[in-house]
């Protein structure tokens, strides 16, 4: 196979626009460059020049310096009349200086190239190299006749021949450096006439170009962006936009380069599954979804691609084994799906440390993951079929045990794992179905409808009631018959599931999917019928077991009536205790176990006097001491009692054996204090007390409800539970207003302690 063509870059492209935009340009466009070059040369020429002799006037102004230097010390010299090491080393200093910058004038002025004739006073005449020997020579010998201590003739040599030579030499230096700025503004105002002249042939030049090099740019840029998509196609996947497997090879060759890496091989477990369920759109958007996370996790400089089908290849430079386990368990863990037994991919990686073929890499990576793949096999305990099932999805049901956990656990389950948007749930409530659940991605206007009835007569909603079948769309607004609200809110995919228990129906599973389309698979059928068969079991289990507690709750209302009868209690006793201290468990929060076992309790709290003998239990007047401790024991034995009856939850025994219990610990049998007294026992005193009070006994007639109520708040936080109290005292004023009924004006007080029945 032919090796592809190297993409061009972008400064081939730019050169084959340069060339394109000059070749057959006319002759005179030519001779025009050609002028503009030379103008651009001549003034560079120039510039150059006036660099030269400005470095000239900075040359002057230091030899100026230096001499005005040596004649200070010159001066003090003779000032002192002695030349010590000090003067002497400073002297020395400015006289090099000088010639140094003289020599350095010298050097400049045969450096000169145009402007070195335009005045007649250049620094490089030979004047100013005589007057400044002549000047460093008279400055030396001065110096020598201090230091030997003539300072007569030092004096007189000062005044006739340092003085003049330094006078000379201050005008020759100020002459030279005026026809040096003479010569420097002459070469300026060249220099601004030249880049004029430059500048102006330059704009003609581009103007007459440009034309020809925007055509040219414009052919080249399209050449480049062809060849570079070109490129792209051939090396990336259309799907995920990860590199393929031709470009894998490139890829790996400058990874390799650059060091040692590790390269990871990836195969997925659920992407046959999730086909079979959600059809290939649900397939490409779970590669996609996996390409992306891979995309993301990726380290500077790593390369992720896509092998084909499930299979994807990355490769990591300068990360460990340990590191790139880390990495793939990170992004297995993002990818986990709920419930699944098995990763969302097996994977093997190879390291690589030396040179050698993507191939061998590539096998040894392969070998690895299916070791990988073999083991979690075994360790999942399945067979060789990857991804959840119908009957896996089913067993998962069965650990949901009512209709509400089906619905709001189930059914987001079954939408996730097909890929659908949102869930909804019909239920039918009497002759109508309404719509009672709605949840998921569904568009916010679609949720005003949650609780209004179904009136559609046409479509696939009415044809699932009619017919009690599954019904489905894969382009639901290519239906003949759709609801207008779901069109609007861009449905584009349903299926329907009717629920049926009690041999009939009784609502509709709908999952919807907005915006792109879904294919509803037959899979996907199948395990949403399973869900709607477990809704439909879980409904009818629901119904038998309340029939069940309705019938279990009538038998222990009778025995209850049964012990009023023995116990002359007022007819009625138990049946309104049952009711109110369900009314008052409610609003404590209780669940609906717990409320069942504070109506057996209440059913059956004073079972334990068919133990106490008549001669007690049907004593007209107050029992003494010893009675009274008979009497207390009833609570236990109606705790021994109930004990032997099957099927009476714990919450009941605890309600028996401890109504009478006081807050304060001062109650019986077992003496408990505060919250170590069970909650349905507390609730169930209370209501046992006040029923007790405002209904007529043989010791007592009835109290008014206003004074039962004073009784029942004066024993808050000793007898009974202050929480329990205020809720049963808002509870029963609640009841109270409602009725509106007069109270009844009796007297009569009990002779024993503040009890119920």
């Amino acid at each position: 196979m032919a090796p592809d063509p190297p993409v061009p870059t972008r400064r081939a492209a730019w050169r084959v626009a340069v060339r394109e935009s000059l070749l057959g340009a006319p002759a005179w466009l030519y001779a025009l460059l050609t002028l503009t070059l030379l103008s651009a040369a001549l003034s560079a020429v120039v510039i150059q020049d006036v660099a030269r002799h400005q470095r000239t006037l900075l040359t002057l102004a230091d030899a100026r310096t230096a001499a005005f230097a040596l004649n200070a010390v010159e001066w003090q010299a003779r000032a002192r009349g002695s030349l010590d090491a000090d003067l002497s080393a400073e002297a020395r200093a400015c006289l090099a200086d000088l010639r140094r910058f003289t020599a350095r004038l010298e050097q400049l002025s045969r450096e000169d190239l145009l402007i070195a004739r335009v005045h007649p006073h250049a620094p490089g005449d030979h004047t100013l190299n005589r007057q400044v020997a002549a000047y460093t020579g008279a400055v030396q010998t001065l110096l020598d006749l201090i230091a030997r201590g003539q300072l007569e003739a030092a004096a007189q040599m000062d005044e006739t021949q340092v003085d003049p030579a330094f006078t000379a030499l201050r005008d020759r230096i100020s002459d030279v450096r005026a026809a040096e700025e003479a010569t420097v503004e002459i070469g300026r105002q060249l220099t601004l006439l030249l880049t004029a002249l430059t500048a102006l042939g330059a704009l003609v030049t581009a103007a007459l170009l440009a034309a020809r090099l925007n055509r040219s740019l414009h052919q080249a840029r399209a050449w480049h962006a062809e060849a570079k998509r070109q490129r792209e196609r051939e090396e990336r996947d259309p799907l995920t936009g990860l590199w393929n497997r031709r470009s894998l090879q490139r890829q790996f060759t400058l990874a390799q380069a650059a060091g040692p890496l590790c390269v990871a091989v990836l195969d997925l477990n659920r992407l046959k599954a999730i086909n079979d369920l959600g059809g290939h759109g649900a397939g490409d958007a779970h590669l996609t979804r996996v390409a992306h996370a891979l995309q993301a996790a990726l380290p500077e400089g790593g390369v992720a691609a896509r092998l084909g089908g499930d299979e994807f290849a990355l490769l990591l430079p300068r990360l460990t084994g340990d590191q790139t386990a880390q990495l793939l368990e990170d992004v297995a863990a993002q990818l986990n799906a709920p419930g699944e037994t098995l990763p969302p991919f097996a994977v093997g990686v190879a390291p690589v440390t030396d040179v050698t073929s993507l191939e061998r890499v590539l096998a040894l990576a392969d070998a690895a993951m299916y070791e990988d793949k073999e083991h979690q096999r075994a360790q999942a305990g399945r067979d060789t079929r990857l991804g959840a099932s119908v009957e896996e999805f089913t067993s998962r049901l069965e650990q949901l045990e009512t209709p509400q956990e089906v619905l709001e656990e189930g059914l987001g389950m079954a939408r996730d794992m097909l890929g659908f948007q949102g869930s909804s749930y019909l239920e039918r409530q009497g002759d109508a179905f309404v719509l009672t659940h709605l949840d998921g991605e569904v568009p916010a206007p679609m949720r005003g409808a949650l609780g209004q009835p179904f009136t559609g007569r046409r479509g696939l909603t009415a044809e699932v009631i009619e017919h009690s079948a599954t019904r489905w769309s894969n382009d639901y607004p290519a239906e003949p018959h759709v609801l207008t609200p779901w069109l609007e809110a861009g449905l584009k995919s349903i299926l329907l599931v009717p629920v049926r228990y009690g041999g009939r129906l009784m609502g509709v599973i709908s999952l919807l999917h907005f915006g792109t389309w879904r294919v509803v698979t037959p899979q996907a059928r199948r395990l949403t019928e399973a869900l709607a068969s477990r809704l439909g079991h879980t409904f009818e289990q629901q119904a038998a077991l309340e029939h069940l507690r309705h019938t279990v709750q009538g038998g222990l209302l009778a025995l209850g009536a049964a012990l009023e009868e023995r116990d002359l209690e007022t007819a009625g006793h138990t049946a309104r205790v049952v009711t109110l201290s369900e009314q008052l468990g409610a609003r404590l929060g209780l669940g609906e176990t717990a409320l069942h076992a504070l109506q057996q309790g209440a059913s059956l709290h004073d079972i334990g006097k068919l133990a106490i003998p008549d001669a007690i239990l049907l004593k007209p007047g107050p029992l003494d001491a010893q009675e009274w401790e008979v009497m207390q024991h009833h609570a236990a034995r109606g705790h021994d009692i109930a004990h032997r009856l099957q099927g009476l939850l714990p919450a009941t025994l605890d309600v028996i054996r401890h109504h009478h219990e006081h807050w304060d610990g001062s109650g019986y049998p077992d003496r408990l204090r505060g919250e170590e007294i069970p909650l349905a026992a507390r609730i169930f005193a209370v209501c046992d007390v006040y029923d007790a009070l405002t209904h007529p006994r043989p010791y007592k007639e009835a109290w008014p409800h206003e004074r039962a109520v004073a009784e029942i708040r004066a024993r808050r936080g000793t007898q009974f539970d202050p929480r329990v109290v205020d809720t049963f005292l808002t509870l029963i004023e609640a009841q109270r207003a409602a009725q509106a009924g007069p109270a009844p004006q009796v007297t009569g007080v009990p002779d024993q302690p503040l009890s119920g029945s």
